[in-house]
């Protein structure tokens, strides 16, 4: 199926590829429909052992905040459910979920509202929910540190910046 957002789909596709994940496009998560999904699991001396990385990406027209979370909590559902982890989650083991809604714009308050929304905790896996405006070629993500998982926080948003940039 063939959407608008293609372009972006193909290109962060190759981006992701050529860092080592493994992409499938055109995959179902009910409602939504993921035009990218990507793993990758490795060792990071920083992350105390082996951590899976999850992209989810969907190209949506309508978003509001309840759309998100929603996205948000089945795509990383998804993931954990679906880990692909040698270790077990907090015994050596961690994952990261990045669920990314991408579309031509959001209006300020949906901005405002994930740039100071942390995500829902999980044990131990991150949620990492992003916004990518196409019209203003912006990333938009929660930018406050929460105390549990602080230490990780930054390598996030540096991944997000190097993965999900144009």
């Amino acid at each position: 199926m063939s959407t608008k957002y293609d372009r972006f789909f193909e290109g962060l596709a190759q981006r992701l590829t050529a860092d080592g994940f493994a992409v499938k496009r055109a995959t179902r998560l009910d409602p939504y429909q993921l035009d990218v999904m990507a793993a990758k699991s490795a060792w990071e001396i920083g992350k105390f052992g082996q951590m899976t990385r999850f992209v989810l990406a969907s190209g949506m027209e309508a978003v509001d905040a309840k759309t998100v979370q929603d996205f948000s909590s089945r795509s990383t559902k998804f993931a954990l459910d679906n880990p692909g982890l040698l270790l077990p989650r907090g015994f050596g083991g961690s994952l990261l979920s990045v669920p990314v809604i991408v579309s031509d714009d959001f209006d300020e308050g949906l901005k405002k509202w994930i740039s100071e929304t942390l995500a829902e905790k999980h044990w131990p896996a991150f949620e990492f929910s992003v916004l990518i405006s196409l019209k203003d070629r912006q990333i938009h993500y929660c930018k406050k540190t929460p105390i549990w998982g602080a230490a990780y926080y930054r390598g996030f948003r540096k991944f997000v910046e190097q993965q999900l940039s144009f």
